[in-house]
């Protein structure tokens, strides 16, 4: 089973380690060893996506890294096979059971007889995935081997090693520091002012679904979870690269004419999947969702007495996870399904932006008492960096709604604080004017075009065949219909 119950607490937390080697809640016993919990991320998703050579034949790896507690992504510095190496040596020191975890030979090269770069793809794929599994056991032992006095030692290494430095803060999500080496993949627009009346309760709300979220990371560390989405993910990756391959050795002249039906096909298959390990996971922790929701430092979460707004969250946690355990390592494999299926379109789409990005307001047929005197820099701002840079499907979806929302923010905002101004290419007026569907639709195409998102068309495909099936039908699915037409 899974140990480490006191992990779920706050950073200041810590467990007892007694001589018998038997984990306790209680502490007092003198030969108790205290467990300090400061500074350890209790959550941290890892994958290494891919491997490369470098200038000097080297093979390094592209290390994606999320952290539960903070909600940031990132990449990690690019790591090479002897930093691994190191980092195992290090931490052998301090936990001996680490040496137990397989960790892959480099074979003659190691003893600099052979280039890595001569490996075959297969042995280059083999190290890369056992590389993986060391990685993400070691970021696991919080709750998956003995606890020891080194714990903290341990993590040090670890965060470390993806670029992450833990400090003491009071707000959770500002507890994590990242290395300047590293390269930010997050969403961090829209940073203003809380609203005094409404930050206790969003608070709550984004705590209780971080809880939720690391309450699920532990479910799919559970050895039945584990090998069923490893096995799932291993086969459809060998699927999926299989057929990539066929595709650029036998179709070479129709590369980028792949069958768009054949490749949603596929990607609607992972898709099914996810939703029904969500589905399970949902159904049969529920009430371990609730004992959670109702702990008091979520009292400040109310005014939702049919607990809609709470099973929203529940779900919203627990597809997310499910997406980093299951999408994320098979992202590259279903982009290029669906690269190559939208080549063409992507291609003409690049070109029609790339001649509308310099165009005024009123061009996109904008009316005057709309447009704005900051260009829409925030709602473009939301685009760039929530759907362009993020990577899951899920956070995408959210960054769209965001957007959408931030047009009626905006609009407001700018009617009350610039009233009967001068417009550089139109006068605008005093009176308040509702924005409506006519309006909102030219306003969201210009922002997406100030974007600059990368092969949209693609993008859109993905957004569709990946969301959950309940928010097509609401909100999300009503700004990805908007998305979809800009």
């Amino acid at each position: 089973g899974l140990n480490g119950e006191g992990a779920l607490r706050g950073v200041g937390g810590g467990l007892a380690y007694p001589s018998n080697g038997r984990i306790t809640r209680a502490v007092g016993d003198l030969n108790d060893v205290f467990v300090p919990l400061v500074g350890v991320r209790k959550a941290i998703n890892v994958r290494i996506l891919n491997s490369f050579t470098d200038s000097r034949n080297r093979t390094a790896f592209t290390i994606w890294t999320h952290d539960n507690e903070s909600g940031k992504e990132w990449y990690a510095p690019v790591r090479y096979y002897s930093d691994f190496k190191e980092l195992r040596l290090a931490i052998i020191r301090l936990d001996k059971t680490v040496s137990d975890i397989p960790f892959p030979s480099l074979g003659w090269a190691g003893f600099g007889l052979s280039n890595e770069a001569r490996d075959s793809a297969n042995v280059k794929e083999a190290r890369r995935n056992q590389l993986e599994i060391f990685l993400r056991r070691v970021f696991a032992g919080v709750y998956r081997a003995r606890l020891h006095p080194y714990l903290a030692e341990v993590a040090v290494h670890l965060q470390t090693f993806v670029g992450c430095d833990a400090i003491l803060s009071d707000y959770e999500d500002s507890g994590l520091a990242l290395n300047h080496q590293v390269a930010i993949n997050e969403t961090v627009y829209c940073k203003r002012a809380p609203n005094a009346k409404s930050e206790p309760d969003n608070s709550a709300r984004l705590h209780l679904k971080r809880s939720i979220q690391r309450y699920v990371y532990r479910i799919f560390l559970l050895p039945s979870v584990e090998t069923l989405v490893t096995q799932y993910v291993d086969a459809a990756r060998k699927k999926v690269l299989s057929e990539v391959t066929t595709l650029n050795t036998k179709q070479k002249p129709n590369l980028f004419k792949l069958d768009k039906d054949a490749a949603l096909s596929d990607v609607e298959k992972i898709r099914d999947f996810m939703d029904q390990v969500q589905d399970l996971i949902l159904e049969g922790c529920h009430e371990d969702f609730v004992s959670i929701s109702q702990r008091r430092d979520f009292a400040a979460f109310k005014d939702d007495v049919d607990n809609i707004t709470r099973d929203d969250l529940f779900r919203e946690a627990v597809r997310e996870q499910v997406e980093i355990e299951v999408y994320v390592p098979l992202r590259s494999t279903i982009s290029k399904y669906l690269v190559y299926a939208w080549f063409n379109e992507d291609v003409e789409m690049k070109h029609k932006t790339k001649a509308l990005e310099n165009k005024p307001q009123s061009y996109f047929k904008i009316q005057p008492e709309h447009r704005s005197r900051s260009d829409w820099k925030s709602v473009s701002t939301i685009l760039e960096e929530g759907v362009g840079r993020s990577t899951l499907p899920c956070v995408k979806l959210r960054a769209i709604v965001d957007a959408a929302k931030e047009i009626t923010r905006l609009d407001s905002e700018e009617r009350s604080c610039f009233p009967e101004k001068s417009f550089f290419d139109a006068p605008v007026l005093t009176k308040t004017v509702t924005l409506g569907a006519d309006d909102f639709l030219p306003i969201f195409i210009f922002c997406f075009v100030q974007a600059k998102i990368e092969r949209p068309c693609a993008l859109c495909a993905l957004l569709q065949t990946m969301c959950d099936p309940l928010k097509l039908n609401g909100e999300t699915g009503y700004y990805l219909a908007s998305f979809q037409a800009a």
